[in-house]
């Protein structure tokens, strides 16, 4: 798997322009989908940031995008935020 943060070749036509934060969103939200990471698991910011080489920064940014769309949750401002979605039985 390419690093997050690999920049497309120019004039690449199926290139992913997005930023990173939004690229780790939809890594990390197909990993809750496909039940990798399941409800009540904690996702620490500072370990995934270090397995997908992106910055703290940029994990914090898309848990938060995550958040709004409640596949996580955060229970305080210093804890770490934790899966709550579940798939539809």
């Amino acid at each position: 798997m390419a690093d997050i943060s690999d920049l497309p070749m120019l004039h690449d036509i199926d290139a992913d322009y997005s930023p990173q934060y939004v690229k780790l969103a939809r890594i990390l939200r197909g990993k809750i989908e496909s039940g990798r990471y399941r409800q009540g698991d904690i996702l620490p910011a500072a370990d995934l940031a270090s397995r997908y080489k992106v910055s703290v920064r940029v994990t914090c940014n898309a848990l938060a995008m995550l958040a709004a769309n409640r596949y996580v949750s955060r229970p305080g401002a210093f804890r770490s935020y934790r899966v709550i979605w579940q798939a539809d039985a």
